[in-house]
């Protein structure tokens, strides 16, 4: 598998991660839906973030093995945060089509790669 695939997938998780994460509070999900989330709808939002983001963790370990892959990841995981944070204090609307897509085109080009 392409180790660059492999590190966009670690860094799509995260971002999907984080994003899922912050959408599970009634403020940023105010912010970028312009309503308040059901409470089924935060603890769905923060359960998947958290598993969204340990399913990072693998890709980011498989393209650059355990020692450079946990380093990897952590960077990743700060881009992510930094990203969604910058999203949410200038353009929070289009936070709710930027995770799904950078998730989908993801998961694609694994499919791809992994061919």
């Amino acid at each position: 598998m392409n180790m660059l695939t492999l590190d966009f997938l670690a860094f799509a998780l995260a971002f999907a991660a984080f994003s899922a994460i912050a959408l599970g509070t009634e403020r940023h999900s105010k912010q970028v839906f312009g309503r308040h989330p059901t409470p089924a709808a935060r603890h769905t939002l923060t359960a998947a973030g958290w598993i969204l983001l340990l399913a990072s963790l693998p890709p980011a370990l498989a393209a650059r093995g355990p020692s450079i892959g946990s380093l990897a990841w952590l960077g990743y995981l700060s881009v992510a945060s930094v990203g969604i944070g910058l999203m949410l204090s200038y353009r929070p609307r289009p936070l709710r089509f930027a995770a799904p897509a950078l998730l989908g085109l993801a998961v694609l080009a694994w499919g791809v790669a992994g061919r």
